[in-house]
């Protein structure tokens, strides 16, 4: 079976000068990718031993255990592809020191929810042992487009009732993949620390508690931080995109490390038959 990431390139030709790092995919692998996708889809939901222990102390399915924690169709879904692929790419290719990768599909209270606050934070610790001013923790914030883009503006947030950067400015799925990104940077990675600890708690997970818990008290505790955004488009999308990134973004959001795009052939064909084959074939 053929890593996840091995199915993507860099492609420094696609719109030099950009500021954007795209990663194209091999659409001529697409029957094979969806085959090398659905184990390790699925266990960014469940793993193994828990599938197995399920069926036999419930006399369930294998493939109702694995369907019921699974997306529909539609946009959780499709975000979801978006993370998991970006969690692949990001842990074997972008940042493959990373030795700590928390799976927040499996803490998600419903499977109708999004999961909550930054999408991805992976964790390097150069010792296991002892907290280290080398150690890392790099953000994404993932948005996955795989339709048309809409001629609508984003507007002002009703709750917030604050005017904020992306406010009049026409749908861009890397613009929102990039202000999230700044969000994460300034606020919400903060606010996904103690979300973690509290589901480990829960969950019991204890061995990734121990392992995140250094992370958590930045007042005693440095560390390196990196903010990311990537955009998972359909490539017919991929011109009007980038025309719509404004020429000031990075400068108006300078949280922000880097910016990835990955644009795929028929990518909501591709997710949808990812889903189904999962509870079928992993």
């Amino acid at each position: 079976m053929a890593a996840i990431s091995d199915y993507f390139s860099q492609d420094n030709n696609l719109y030099p000068g950009s500021g954007i790092v795209f990663y194209v995919f091999d659409n001529t692998k697409t029957t094979s990718f969806i085959n090398d996708c659905l184990i390790p889809f699925r266990q960014a939901y469940i793993e193994d031993e828990k599938v197995d222990a399920i069926v036999k102390k419930y006399g369930n399915t294998r493939e109702d255990v694995i369907a019921r924690r699974l997306p529909d169709k539609g946009k959780v879904m499709s975000g979801d592809f978006g993370e998991i692929l970006s969690l692949y790419l990001a842990s074997q290719t972008w940042y493959p020191n990373v030795n700590v990768i928390p799976l927040k599909w499996r803490y998600k209270d419903k499977k109708k929810d999004a999961s909550h606050y930054t999408d991805i934070v992976l964790f390097e610790r150069k010792d296991p042992a002892n907290p280290s001013i080398d150690d890392s923790m790099v953000t994404f914030e993932v948005k996955t487009c795989a339709t048309s883009l809409s001629n609508t503006t984003y507007k002002m947030h009703k709750r917030k009732s604050a005017i904020t950067y992306k406010d009049g400015k026409l749908e861009c799925t890397i613009l929102e993949a990039v202000f999230d990104a700044n969000k994460d940077a300034v606020e919400r990675a903060a606010e996904t620390l103690p979300y973690l600890i509290t589901r480990c708690e829960d969950l019991e997970l204890d061995e990734l508690h121990n392992q995140i818990e250094r992370f958590c008290n930045a007042a005693t505790t440095s560390y390196r931080k990196e903010h990311n955004a990537v955009a998972v488009v359909d490539t017919s999308t991929l011109a009007e995109q980038i025309t719509r990134m404004p020429a000031d973004v990075f400068v108006a959001l300078p949280n922000v490390s880097r910016v990835y795009c990955v644009p795929m052939d028929n990518l909501k064909s591709i997710y949808e038959q990812v889903y189904h084959e999962i509870p079928i074939n992993s």
